[in-house]
């Protein structure tokens, strides 16, 4: 699997495809798009980029992104918990 292939595969998966706004197919890297507006996408073709190992097999590839992407859910979902928390203690801002 190449890296190109493995960002095909996760925007296929993103509303829109956003994934592809930050990705450049000739240079197989991830590339900034000021008008682009959506730091998730381009969190997840970064992301995808600099865990990618060109040795490993399609499924290790698959098996490492899949890592990353439950790794983010987990950041995520600590800072969901975090503003629920402040939320429930009557905090106003």
């Amino acid at each position: 699997m190449t890296l190109n292939e493995l960002i095909a595969k996760a925007a296929s998966g993103y509303p829109d495809a956003q994934v592809l706004q930050y990705w450049d197919v000739a240079a197989e890297e991830p590339r900034s798009n000021p008008n682009g507006g959506d730091t998730l996408a381009h969190f997840i073709a970064v992301e995808l980029a600099e865990t990618f190992d060109p040795e490993a097999s399609g499924t290790e590839q698959i098996g490492e992104a899949i890592r990353g992407m439950n790794r983010a859910i987990r950041d995520v979902q600590g800072v969901i918990d975090a503003l629920g928390q402040a939320d429930e203690g009557g905090e106003e801002g």
